[in-house]
């Protein structure tokens, strides 16, 4: 039995149900829709629920899965004898529901290129892992002073055709350059990526781009704009969080799971808003 194949985040995903022996088996297929890198795959929590006729849960599971080029199905087995009882008019409720963790050789639609193609009109090769990256030195210098300082400095990168860049994705890295040289490739889904570059970087242009874009675009929930502005110093973005609080609910609803998402100055600001509100 095969269910009906829906599309999300650039992937089609549908189930299949199979009695093999004494167990029930669950499939779940993935498959991408759009162009995609020779090494593609999707990170993910995949948690597998059966449900009676009562509407009540029979069985309940949850695992990691990475979807790829070799193994595009995920699977779970259920004990046939314990759920046949709950099975009626030969039917069956099940449902998968999917956390994508991380998406890797989904890359957008590149704005701009930095390949090859640009090597008449470059003097630098930045090379993220096996990418090449063809720009100029002197305009990335004037955009970031870690640039700046790597490549008309004293280092001796400042003398090479090809510097190599460590710890970064060649995917968030194409972004960051598009964000330097103007285009608009900042979302809900590239923000906090670009922000980690150019907070990385220290790139005033591509951090106030991201600020610009939390203030008047992103759909992200307060909880998420506030984190992100205290984690990349958005003085702006965290004053119109505070005052977008004004409940004691809100307050609560703002914590972040972990309390190394909070410095020490926000953290006497939700305590100051707290007591203001009761």
């Amino acid at each position: 039995m095969k269910s009906e194949k829906r599309k999300h985040f650039n992937a089609k995903w549908y189930m299949k149900i199979r009695r093999c022996e004494s167990f029930l088996t669950l499939y779940l297929f993935c498959r991408p829709t759009v162009p995609v890198g020779e090494k593609w795959s999707i990170e993910t929590n995949i948690g597998f629920k059966l449900i009676g006729s009562n509407n009540e849960t029979i069985a309940a599971t949850k695992k990691k899965f990475c979807f790829d080029e070799t193994a595009g199905v995920g699977f779970e087995y259920f004990e046939w004898e314990y759920i046949k009882k709950y099975v009626e008019d030969n039917s069956l409720d099940v449902e998968a529901e999917i956390e994508i963790l991380k998406m890797t050789g989904f890359g957008n639609e590149k704005l701009l290129h930095f390949d090859e193609s640009q090597k008449d009109y470059s003097d630098v090769v930045l090379v993220v892992k096996d990418t090449k990256f063809y720009v100029l030195r002197k305009y990335l210098a004037s955009q970031s002073s870690y640039f700046k300082a790597l490549l008309l400095g004293n280092f001796s990168e400042s003398k090479l055709f090809e510097v190599e860049l460590k710890e970064v994705d060649p995917e968030e890295f194409q972004l960051y350059l598009e964000t330097l040289y103007g285009e608009s490739a900042i979302d809900d889904k590239t923000v906090e990526n670009v922000a980690r570059l150019a907070d990385m970087y220290d790139s005033p242009k591509a951090i106030r781009k991201c600020e610009e874009f939390l203030l008047e675009k992103s759909e992200k929930t307060l909880k998420e704009k506030l984190k992100l502005a205290t984690r990349y110093n958005l003085r702006k973005l965290k004053e119109k969080c505070m005052d977008q609080i004004e409940s004691i609910e809100d307050v609560q609803a703002v914590i972040p799971d972990s309390i190394d998402d909070l410095d020490h100055q926000t953290t006497l600001d939700l305590l100051a808003k707290m007591n203001s509100l009761l």
